[in-house]
């Protein structure tokens, strides 16, 4: 009974979050996330209390499972690829890249950060963007933190892989490029994010392979950090 309980309290808080917060304009920062103000009035009022008792209970799962994966890194650190400094500088490096690419509308800039995979869906889309005259400005970037929630280091290395919750910032708006109208998004309004990236091990590095754009506790939940080695 208490766990079925806490299942359903755990989709009303999901599903207050979806309601009283999602974005009504969206924008498109690297990988299609984006966000914007929220609507709602008098319900955000009422689910407001829900909203930040599951804001801190995801946050306390970050911290949790961030702990579990440093516990994992230390197992797995006789692997220079597992060393928990370069891992850091590897994530800041692929984040900026990331980013510069997609302003850009040139994914070869970040060509040796990101999996095939996501080479190609980035591709797509910026793509997209050339060939319809838009560009996705971004400013004022920022990574205010990066945390390690899931570590898979298997002994066929090229299964490895790791999660990271993402927390940062920047200025996100599109224009159309003949006109220099914007789009979407805010010219003069910094909005925070928080997202799950997925990194996997190629022979050069770490190459950056998802991003999830909605971080939930389901998510976080599932992720078990272990190695075999």
């Amino acid at each position: 009974m208490r766990q079925s309980w806490l299942k359903h309290s755990v989709w009303l808080c999901v599903f207050a979050s979806s309601v009283a917060f999602f974005p009504a304009e969206a924008w498109a920062r690297a990988g299609g996330g984006g966000g914007g103000s929220g609507k709602g009035g008098i319900i955000n009022l009422i689910l407001f209390p829900l909203c930040i008792a599951y804001s801190l209970w995801v946050g306390y799962l970050v911290f949790k499972k961030n702990r579990d994966s440093q516990k994992a890194l230390e197992r797995a650190k006789v692997d220079a690829f597992w060393n928990p400094d370069s891992l850091k500088d590897r994530i800041k490096f692929v984040y900026f890249k990331v980013q510069e690419a997609w302003m850009a509308r040139d994914q070869r800039i970040a060509k040796d950060c990101l999996s095939d995979k996501l080479y190609q869906d980035h591709k797509r889309q910026t793509d997209l963007m050339l060939m319809n005259h838009t560009q996705n400005i971004l400013e004022n970037i920022h990574l205010a933190q990066a945390r390690i929630v899931e570590v898979l280091d298997f002994d066929d290395n090229s299964k490895d892989q790791f999660w990271v919750h993402i927390a940062g910032s920047m200025i996100d708006y599109t224009i159309n490029e003949k006109t220099g109208d914007v789009v979407s998004g805010k010219k003069n309004k910094s909005e925070s994010f928080k997202e799950l990236w997925k990194f996997v091990r190629a022979d050069h590095g770490w190459v950056l392979d998802e991003i999830d754009s909605s971080v939930h506790a389901n998510d976080l939940l599932g992720m078990n950090s272990m190695t075999e080695s």
